[in-house]
């Protein structure tokens, strides 16, 4: 599907909603060493309180379509938000549930011979597996150590959070590096 317009994006928005799943073609590199530019990916359609931290998911950025990893869920007074993060990439976007898309669950890769491989599933990888248990010991965290809490805008948070959040990027370069590009 190509995307490179407003008439794509209508387009999967609107298989998605009839079909619940769409196919669509990756350009970029912000996903690199996971997925790569071109590969066709298979996108299902689902609510953003179905997506667990460590899944592919896609989402509207604005106007435009984005493929990144989930990382990890803020709740707020309001609303719980998402982060995604691409793999190779090192800026983080603050999501809103209504803009999530569905999820990514398998790719497939055109062949020089323009043959096409089947379908492999993408997203249950280490690094998923690093962004999954780290939210999950988080949140246990939480009900003993309130202070563990993500602060709010502005603030800077507890003792413990700023040791948390010390040791995971400490640790996260080596369950989840950024290829160098």
């Amino acid at each position: 599907m190509d995307l490179s317009g407003p008439e794509g994006l209508q387009l999967l928005l609107e298989a998605l909603k009839t079909s619940g799943a769409a196919r669509i073609t990756l350009r970029g590199e912000s996903m690199h060493p996971t997925l790569r530019d071109g590969w066709r990916l298979h996108v299902r359609a689902l609510r953003s309180d179905e997506l667990r931290v460590g899944d592919i998911g896609a989402f509207l950025h604005g106007q435009i379509l984005t493929i990144h990893r989930l990382i990890w869920k803020k709740r707020t007074a309001e609303k719980e938000w998402l982060i995604f993060q691409g793999d190779n990439n090192p800026a983080r976007e603050l999501v809103a549930p209504e803009a999530v898309l569905g999820k990514v669950e398998s790719a497939e890769v055109e062949r020089e011979d323009g043959s096409v491989t089947p379908p492999f599933p993408v997203g249950a990888d280490e690094r998923a597996w690093f962004y999954r248990c780290l939210y999950r010991a988080h949140q246990g965290m939480i009900g003993l150590f309130p202070s563990t809490s993500l602060p709010g805008e502005g603030e800077s948070g507890g003792l413990f959070y700023r040791a948390l959040r010390l040791l995971f990027r400490m640790v996260e370069p080596i369950f989840a590096p950024r290829p160098r590009r």
